[in-house]
């Protein structure tokens, strides 16, 4: 038997430092003057540009203020708005010798669990945050939360001067620099342990397989709190000397022409994003819009995050061909925040290279190529390892690897690989700690993903775990399933599904659930997709796109009780369900509006007939005091209407009102108003 396995000895042992605190000191002195991040405000014009030392000696004042008030080692919770701020924290936190944890700040007045979450996990010593963020947590609820984990230090008070007074923490390569909060779960989220040394070994496996330099330009507009964001774009950049340019994500959704533009305008020789980000730019994009632009400066766009997509991969090519794209600029990526961030890439200067799985063998864990004219799944290799690292495809009930030919799970150990989840030694044991059964060759990260090797490259299938992901973001199936299961009277509590398919190349969120046997008679099926569409956005943060409501007993479970979601996944697509109810999202359809006035009934009129044109939904049904996201409105579709809305009227409406729980007459209430200091002579 021949086993699936990939390994790198391509580990120079030799790196520009040998923790973060002797690289951004050395990268300073090195580079001085030099542009390390140009933040756009609005996408497009400079709000600010700043230097390495700037950067350096500003991160040595925040950390001559942790030293004063903590000690090394100390956890600090960081609650900061995409921007330098954010920035300089966390390389104040790496001067001082103490943990980063990057987390969302809470909604105002609203508590967030994930929040309360990670506050309550990672036991913070102090919380690093703005002066607005701090006003923001005093008005929240936490009386659940221990009085010392609330020591705050604001940024603004921290007075740059202080620099002189840093001394170096003299850290090892085995110290904590980062607690990387997995996302998706809200009940129970896992703080990955990065170490200085992780963190060193993966920067520099992406220069390795990126081909980075110091004339690396990142264009960038991920979240600072995403692994890619994060450690691909703010951070390797210092690493290798090189500049960001940065925007926020939102405006990237509302205008992702403004991404494209950055690259065209300042050269921008390396960007990405997960796959879905790329379908956007081409259905929002016009072609003639496209043609203007001048991709050719790139050198990598990389695709990672969520599963990379044949189809996208030659839209997105097809569509900016005039911009001088080349599919060469494609590079396909695969990695996981367990491993700080990336664990394959492939060659940089190669077109990207695709497997077409017969979709038959691939339902029962087989890698064989499609015979000409059969049904065929497109699979994209996601390159190899780098640096030392290693990878196995291994079958996960047996823990033996895996022979040719055969799917199983991706298992991967190398430098790169984490210390572990903070505080969780059991899960800790289970993931990180795991070894082939026989040999006892170890110790292995288990990935939860699934894929085979062919031709020396890496291909993902699947996942063995239940995790949903979509738009580049983790859902866990079981936080989705307790916010449906909860959220009406009518739904029995333990019998839910949810579940993602790829249909139509693209990824949907399905959800089952079952009512109760009291109800099956009279129920209101609207009210309660209501329901669940509000429960499973203000929770999650995500939309369902099919919701089936059946009898009981139609969700599948082990002798245990546990949710067969996979089983579930089959019994869906074969359509053997008995189902008394069911809802299925729109997709998306372009809306012409029409002059209609500034009165606010016309106002709320128009907004009621856009919310149904693009929903395909009766404006009658539409209840101006519920909130938009009741009726199927996502992050993109609100930001579209915030668009729409502020080019029909001439006005500047923030988007944030548009991402929060507003209902019509909210956003009415706050649109008049806009209107009417618009100019002296509008009339309402």
């Amino acid at each position: 038997m021949s086993a699936q396995y990939l390994t790198s000895e391509n580990d120079p042992k030799a790196y520009p430092a040998g923790d973060m605190v002797s690289l951004l000191l050395k990268n300073a002195e090195k580079f001085g003057e030099k542009a390390l991040y140009i933040f756009l405000d609005d996408g497009e014009n400079e709000s600010l540009r700043i230097s390495y030392s700037d950067v350096v000696n500003k991160a040595k004042a925040v950390a001559a203020e942790l030293q004063k008030q903590g000690s090394k080692g100390d956890h600090i919770l960081l609650l900061f708005p995409a921007g330098i701020e954010f920035v300089i924290s966390l390389y104040g936190c790496f001067l001082a010798g103490m943990v980063a944890i990057p987390a969302y700040p809470p909604r105002r007045k609203k508590v967030d669990p994930r929040f309360m979450s990670i506050l309550q996990d990672a036991n913070p010593s102090f919380i690093l945050a703005t002066q607005q963020i701090h006003k923001d947590l005093s008005q929240l609820d936490l009386t659940d939360v221990k009085q010392d984990k609330l020591n705050m230090i604001t940024y603004e008070a921290i007075d740059v001067e202080q620099a002189d007074d840093w001394i170096d923490p003299g850290v090892s390569k085995n110290d904590i620099v980062l607690l990387q909060y997995t996302s998706g779960s809200t009940g129970t989220p896992k703080g990955i342990m990065v170490s200085h040394g992780n963190m060193i070994h993966n920067l520099e496996c992406i220069k390795q397989s990126f081909g980075f330099d110091e004339n690396m330009i990142v264009v960038n507009w991920l979240p600072n709190f995403h692994d890619m964001g994060l450690i691909g774009n703010l951070i390797q950049p210092a690493y290798v000397g090189g500049s960001v340019v940065t925007m926020t994500p939102i405006r990237f959704i509302q205008e992702p022409l403004k991404w494209l533009k950055s690259i065209t305008r300042y050269k921008g020789t390396c960007s990405g994003a997960p796959n879905f980000a790329y379908d956007y730019c081409v259905d929002k994009i016009p072609a003639e819009e496209a043609g203007i632009l001048d991709l050719s400066s790139i050198t990598v766009l990389f695709n990672g995050s969520e599963p990379v997509r044949k189809n996208t991969i030659e839209r997105f090519h097809k569509h900016f061909k005039e911009a001088k794209f080349s599919a060469k600029q494609f590079f396909p990526c695969y990695g996981m925040a367990e491993t700080v961030l990336i664990i394959t890439g492939g060659d940089y200067k190669a077109n990207p290279v695709y497997f077409n799985a017969d979709a038959k063998a691939i339902e029962h864990n087989k890698a064989i190529q499609a015979d000409e004219g059969a049904e065929g799944r497109y699979l994209t290799a996601i390159g190899f390892p780098w640096m030392g690292m290693s990878v196995m495809i291994v079958n996960p009930e047996t823990r033996q690897a895996s022979p040719v030919g055969e799917i199983g799970e991706i298992w991967a150990k190398g430098g790169s690989v984490a210390q572990g989840y903070w505080n969780k030694p059991e899960e800790t044991k289970n993931t990180f700690h795991a070894y082939l059964e026989g040999t006892n060759d170890g110790p292995w990260l288990r990935t939860g993903d699934l894929g085979f090797i062919y031709d020396g490259q890496l291909y993902v299938s699947g996942r063995l775990k239940d995790l949903i992901i979509m738009r580049g973001s983790n859902f866990f199936p079981n936080d989705i399933e307790h916010s449906v299961e909860n959220c009406h009277e009518a739904l029995r509590k333990n019998a839910s599904a949810a579940f993602s398919m790829d249909i139509n190349d693209e990824e949907k969120l399905i959800i089952i659930q079952e009512v109760e046997r009291a109800y099956m008679r009279d129920f209101d099926a609207d009210e309660i997709f209501e329901s669940i569409r509000n429960a499973v956005f203000a929770d999650q943060g995500i939309q369902p796109d099919i919701i089936l409501l059946t009898k009981m007993g139609s969700i599948k479970k082990t002798s245990s009780g546990k949710t067969q979601r996979f089983a579930m996944r089959t019994v869906w697509k074969n359509k053997e369900l008995d189902v008394l109810a069911s809802w299925e999202k729109k997709a998306d359809k372009e809306y012409i509006s029409s002059a209609i006035g500034f009165r606010p009934e016309f106002l709320r009129e128009w907004m009621i007939n856009w919310m149904a044109q693009k929903l395909e939904l009766d404006p009658g049904k539409i209840d101006a005091d519920k909130p938009i996201s009741a009726y199927g409105l996502d992050s993109i579709t609100a930001v579209s209407l915030e668009r729409d809305v502020n080019k029909q009227f001439g006005i500047e409406w923030p988007i944030e009102s548009f991402l929060k729980d507003n209902s019509v007459n909210r956003l009415v209430e706050e649109g008049i108003v806009l209107l009417r200091n618009k100019t002296p002579n509008s009339k309402l």
